[in-house]
């Protein structure tokens, strides 16, 4: 018997469906701003923050985050119709909703905006952004009782409430839906309406489930054992002396190539590393060091851009900010 455990993201935001012109609030700090539907993920929200908002598409809320930035933060650009760009020393920049006014949503260094106006050191930016919709996976899987008789391996002994009832590991798809390598990555698979599955992980509003299937034996390689799949930069910085040295798969986002200085004694000095977010869908700094031969693949990725890597751990957490440092062996785009 062969089993396929399929790792999948699904959205597990909850409220009412929202009709064009009214307002969205953010229900949870740090709620993700896409640039599209399913898109990538350029800044958050902060709880509270409140947006005009569109008809939802594709399961996902148009917002217009409409708010005021340090004028020293953005650079002139001419984007895909967009003339700002933020441009920061920090990895993030506020948004807020008056000049020193409280901040509504944080965005990564190099997401692109609209000017709207200028006034005494600080511009007026808008844009219209998404995020995830009442339709998504809290609609999608229901927690549900094993079936009776049902067996399940992968299952601890601590994996169900004593007793029965129902198991909030467990879960049954209420439609047919898409299997995503991560939050807004491409599709894996599908799943059919009824399927049960068990819930392994939560993220910024997203679960990772696993669900058992049959293949045929022809259609499948062996896996590298060598390479870890599933590691979160939360598991390193809570055991770094466990991965260092170990080789991980990742997809991340990457921000910007950056030169190391005294101010990062974890490189040495001259060092090419790359600032970027990951693993999806944890989407934490981390730290990566770029060999001499891998630097020219590193300076044809665009800001933002999405990337699988597999890197070797140098250090699971840094030493003044707590970040995963690793080292890349390869990378795709």
């Amino acid at each position: 018997m062969h089993r396929l455990a399929l790792a999948a993201a699904l959205c597990l935001l909850a409220g009412p469906a929202m009709a064009q012109g009214e307002r969205y609030t953010a229900r949870q700090d740090n709620e993700p701003l896409l640039t599209d539907p399913g898109g990538t993920r350029i800044g958050r929200l902060a709880q509270g923050a409140r947006l005009d908002a569109g008809a939802p598409t594709q399961g996902f809320i148009p917002v217009t985050l409409d708010g005021w930035i340090f004028g020293r933060s953005v650079q002139r650009a001419n984007q895909d119709g967009h003339n700002l760009q933020v441009v920061v020393g920090a990895d993030e920049e506020n948004i807020r909703a008056a000049p020193n006014g409280t901040i509504i949503a944080r965005l990564v260094n190099g997401a692109y905006l609209d000017q709207v106006a200028r006034s005494a050191g600080w511009v007026h930016v808008r844009r219209t952004l998404f995020v995830a919709g009442p339709d998504q996976a809290s609609r999608q899987v229901t927690a549900a009782a094993p079936p009776a008789g049902a067996v399940d391996s992968a299952q601890g002994p601590d994996d169900s409430a004593a007793g029965g009832g129902v198991d909030a590991r467990r879960g049954i798809t209420r439609r047919r839906l898409l299997l995503f390598r991560g939050p807004g990555g491409p599709a894996a698979a599908t799943l059919e309406p009824g399927t049960t599955v068990r819930v392994t992980a939560r993220a910024n509003g997203w679960v990772r489930v696993e669900a058992q299937g049959w293949v045929r034996e022809s259609e499948i390689r062996p896996a590298d054992n060598s390479i870890l799949s599933g590691v979160s930069a939360a598991e390193l910085r809570a055991t770094p002396d466990e991965f260092k040295g170990k080789l991980l798969r990742w997809t991340i986002q990457y921000i910007a190539l950056q030169t190391a200085d005294e101010l990062r004694p974890d490189f040495e000095a001259g060092q090419k590393y790359i600032l970027a977010r990951g693993p999806a869908p944890e989407y934490a700094f981390v730290y990566i060091a770029i060999p001499d031969a891998k630097l020219a693949d590193i300076q044809k990725l665009a800001p933002l851009s999405s990337v699988e890597i597999v890197a070797r751990v140098l250090n699971g957490r840094s030493q003044y900010l707590s970040n995963p440092i690793l080292e890349l062996v390869d990378i795709t785009q």
